[in-house]
């Protein structure tokens, strides 16, 4: 039996693993506007975090924080184009979705732009798990998003759960009054996700799966 009616999925770094391409049209980004880019290893921090909040920390030592909204923009054109395709899914999410639909209903909120997301797990042959994407361009906060999205599918907030790797995750599912559940095999820290309110952390896909259908 299913613990929470909906859940809410974050994509990258919970459902997929989007970090070459990320890093890629990052520094590709960068070197458009004339910008040294830090070394691949230096920006796995960026995957997660909202796009401007990316490109104004990245341009800021350089004096050119005015350049984000460009700098977003070349990003997400060539991320479409080319970067989507890099994801793969995470090993052990497919089963654990598989597992899931039967009882929950399943979301996914992303700071993609909903077209790009959907496109992300059409390659990733996950799509067809999830009920409705809700995707802003990478550029807004995550807590509003998941308010909309609960708004429009009309989820109420004490039967459904909010799962990421990422403090912006939890800290939207907390204002929600979700439950946040956090996961490590991502690109957040377990320090991150506890400092962030996670009541529960996973470490894979199995474990969430025995929590979430209560095993």
């Amino acid at each position: 039996m299913a613990k929470f009616k909906d859940i809410l999925f974050d994509l990258d770094g919970t459902l997929t693993d989007p970090g070459a391409g990320i890093v890629k049209t990052i520094r590709y980004a960068l070197d458009e506007l004339g910008v040294e880019p830090p070394a691949g290893d230096d920006l796995r921090w960026a995957v997660g975090p909202p796009l401007r909040e990316i490109f104004v920390r990245l341009l800021v030592p350089h004096g050119k924080a005015d350049l984000a909204d460009r700098a977003a923009a070349i990003y997400l054109a060539s991320y479409a184009a080319s970067g989507a395709a890099e994801s793969a899914p995470y090993r052990g999410v497919e089963r654990m979705l598989r597992e899931l639909r039967g009882d929950s209903r399943l979301y996914v909120v992303t700071f993609k732009n909903t077209a790009t997301a959907e496109r992300v797990l059409a390659l990733c042959a996950i799509g067809r798990y999830f009920a409705a994407v809700a995707g802003n361009a990478r550029l807004a906060d995550k807590n509003d998003m998941v308010r909309e999205l609960m708004e429009r599918e009309r989820i109420e907030a004490g039967s459904a759960a909010i799962v990421g790797d990422r403090e912006h995750d939890i800290a939207a599912g907390g204002k929600n009054g979700l439950f946040p559940i956090g996961v490590t095999w991502g690109y957040g820290s377990r320090a991150e996700l506890e400092a962030a309110g996670a009541e529960r952390i996973c470490s894979t896909p199995a474990e969430l799966a025995d929590f979430l259908m209560e095993r």
